[in-house]
């Protein structure tokens, strides 16, 4: 019902028509509420009436030279000693013509009625109401259009917002595009290392590679995932991994035994495990460490991944785009709600992420 009212407003602000009717009501009303209010007295309703008429065209005047004239002119550019100067002014003004149009009324009338007398008119007290009716229409147009500017702005908010999240969705999107081929490539890698090996383990690696490929393409689509299919598919990664390293690799994987239907990001922690896996066991010269840890305090998840470093430094020709990602991405879908801590030791390298998530 409010936004109906609110639309058949702001439909009568965009009609010329309509607010010169609007405006025409308005002083149709204060001439008639002017009228009764200084009418009590029969004998001088006729008086009363000529000075309400007579009076109307000043309020006029000074109502909208306020409302079009000093009031954008001067107070909306914060010049306010112009304003509060040219403000005085046009009230001495208004009061100066108000007790002359009064005051020549009054003359006309005791010549025509000479039983009239001036203080039973007051005067006095229809120049204050006049000018207090003046107060009141400027005090209606500002609040009006004070209302009208909030809601402008706030529609301009929300647009840059709607505008703002476009982005987001676009630039996630974007970036979950490089994450796959990326993990793809380094699985097919491993694969193809175990072809030419001729390793028993082949089978097995392409079972798992179809599974995590099926995660991919039918469950990553989704903006939050269950936590427990996620690691799921983190155990499937690990696990080709294992079959590619064998005996060169050191791995413990703790993994929380209650999840409580908690959701999280696709994909947000594979790159992660990726590294560890990529600079910590496939550049060391003997058994590489890697440590993989979650725990859950109620909706909070604390993800640890470590590996151990080769003593030899190693210096690749490119640097991988997942880690770089999977920052931006947290940054997107988590602000304000995950803390990351990586420790580029000497022969430790270290990620702790705690990360608030939905369930």
């Amino acid at each position: 019902m409010a936004d109906r009212i609110l639309k058949l407003w702001e439909h009568i602000q965009y009609s010329k028509i309509s607010r010169i009717t609007l405006h025409v009501i308005f002083w149709g009303v204060v001439l008639i509420f002017n009228y009764l209010l200084f009418s009590w007295n029969d004998s001088n309703r006729n008086i009363t009436l000529i000075i309400s008429v007579s009076l109307m065209p000043l309020a006029i005047i000074v109502t909208y030279f306020f409302n079009y004239v000093l009031v954008p002119k001067y107070l909306w550019e914060k010049r306010y000693g112009r304003f509060f100067l040219f403000s005085f002014y046009t009230f001495l003004f208004s009061v100066w013509c108000s007790f002359l149009i009064v005051l020549f009324v009054l003359i006309l009338g005791v010549n025509k009625y000479d039983y009239i007398d001036p203080t039973v008119l007051s005067p006095e007290l229809q120049v204050i109401t006049l000018n207090f009716i003046i107060f009141l229409a400027i005090a209606i147009k500002q609040v009006k259009r004070a209302f009208f500017m909030q809601q402008e702005k706030s529609q301009l908010e929300k647009a840059g917002l709607t505008t703002e999240l476009k982005l987001k969705e676009a630039e996630l999107k974007l970036l979950k595009a490089q994450i796959h081929p990326h993990f793809l490539f380094n699985t097919l890698n491993n694969l193809y290392g175990l072809t030419l090996e001729k390793s028993d383990d082949a089978p097995s690696l392409v079972l798992r590679l179809s599974e995590i490929l099926d995660y991919i393409l039918y469950r990553c689509e989704e903006k939050q995932v269950p936590l427990d299919e996620e690691i799921q598919n983190l155990k499937n990664y690990v696990e080709i991994e294992k079959i590619r390293y064998s005996e060169k690799l050191k791995l413990e994987f703790n993994s929380p035994e209650k999840i409580n239907g908690l959701k999280i990001a696709p994909l947000v922690l594979l790159p992660f495990i990726e590294n560890a896996f990529k600079h910590g066991v496939s550049n060391h010269p003997e058994a590489g460490d890697v440590f993989i840890s979650f725990q859950l305090n109620n909706n909070v998840l604390e993800f640890k991944v470590s590996n151990s470093k080769p003593f030899v430094k190693i210096v690749e020709d490119k640097k991988g785009i997942g880690l770089e990602n999977v920052k931006k991405r947290l940054e997107l879908l988590y602000p304000g709600k995950f803390n990351l801590k990586i420790v580029n030791g000497k022969e430790i390298y270290s990620v702790t992420l705690i990360i608030e998530l939905e369930d």
